[in-house]
């Protein structure tokens, strides 16, 4: 007896063996892996205390990139703030320019006042000198052979006594100069390392209100296209008011299904990874966020794996 074979019939055997290894291969799961759906939800850009609107870059429709300004937000409180210190600093920064060219004009003003007497002291000094000297030329010419006795006479004089009392005079106005100087600079050494300061404060606080400030403006997170804008320029919002959603272009999230009873489930938090299926070698690393119920698989899924659940 002969026995026909119909390769047709063959052939659709081995092509539905086929499927259903590709099925349980790659679409079924296994205990290390799952399939899923990404997902692109949309986000929400709220306002993070009440502010005014001052400018809305985008409209609905608007593609936008990583970056991108949406809404430029103030509020009249800090803008008033931060005018409030920007003023403050220039005060400080003036007085202590103002104190640095006062203190030179004091010490301008000591020198000034001690040379005077010193000038006056050097003349005393110098009229003193001269008659001296005068007395001791008269005394070789008119008699020579008393000059020795005569000088030895003559630095014992009152005058030589006077001339020793001025030098002293003048060596201690120098050194009262030297002294009130000396204390006119710590003062104002003191007086600016208070205004340092206190200008490091301010600046340190204007900091933080203009970095506050740049939190108010708002902008794109990731890439993706504007689908509602809530506000308008001009317009009073408060604390956490919506102001413009945006759909990203990239999935944010993967809805996995567990397919079979032989399943590893992972914990919430568990790091996973996540890869394409046409793109085998393109991965990305994420986290397990939650669990959902029992479901029916997506018709896009039911149609790729021919299992229902």
């Amino acid at each position: 007896m002969k026995i026909s074979i119909n390769w047709f019939y063959i052939f659709v055997a081995l092509l539905f063996v086929s499927m259903l290894y590709v099925s349980a291969r790659f679409f079924k799961g296994s205990g290390k892996s799952s399939i899923g759906i990404t997902k692109g939800k949309e986000y929400k850009i709220n306002s993070e205390k009440s502010s005014l609107v001052k400018r809305v870059y985008v409209v609905p429709g608007r593609q936008v990139k990583t970056g991108d300004v949406l809404v430029e937000l103030t509020s009249n409180e800090l803008e008033i703030d931060i005018d409030k210190l920007t003023n403050r600093i220039a005060v400080l920064k003036s007085e202590q320019h103002e104190k640095s060219k006062l203190v030179e004009s004091e010490i301008a003003y000591v020198k000034a006042q001690h040379g005077i007497t010193i000038a006056e002291i050097d003349t005393d000094i110098e009229q003193i000198q001269s008659k001296m000297e005068l007395n001791r030329n008269l005394t070789r010419e008119f008699a020579p052979e008393a000059s020795d006795t005569t000088s030895v006479n003559l630095s014992r004089n009152p005058q030589q006594a006077k001339l020793k009392s001025l030098e002293q005079q003048k060596a201690k106005h120098r050194q009262a100069m030297a002294i009130k100087i000396e204390d006119i600079r710590q003062e104002n050494t003191t007086e600016q390392s208070l205004l340092v300061n206190q200008i490091r404060l301010l600046e340190r606080e204007l900091e933080l209100l203009a970095a506050e400030k740049k939190k108010l403006s708002k902008f794109a997170a990731t890439d993706g296209v504007v689908e509602n804008v809530y506000v308008k320029d001009g317009e009073q919002v408060d604390s956490f008011t919506p102001l413009l959603s945006i759909n990203p272009v990239r999935p944010s999230t993967v809805v996995g299904y567990l397919v079979g009873k032989k399943f590893d489930i992972p914990e919430i938090g568990s790091a996973v990874r996540v890869s394409s299926y046409e793109h085998r070698s393109v991965t990305v690393a994420g986290k397990v966020i939650g669990y959902g119920s029992v479901s029916e698989l997506p018709e896009i899924l039911q149609k790729s794996t021919a299992v229902k659940a």
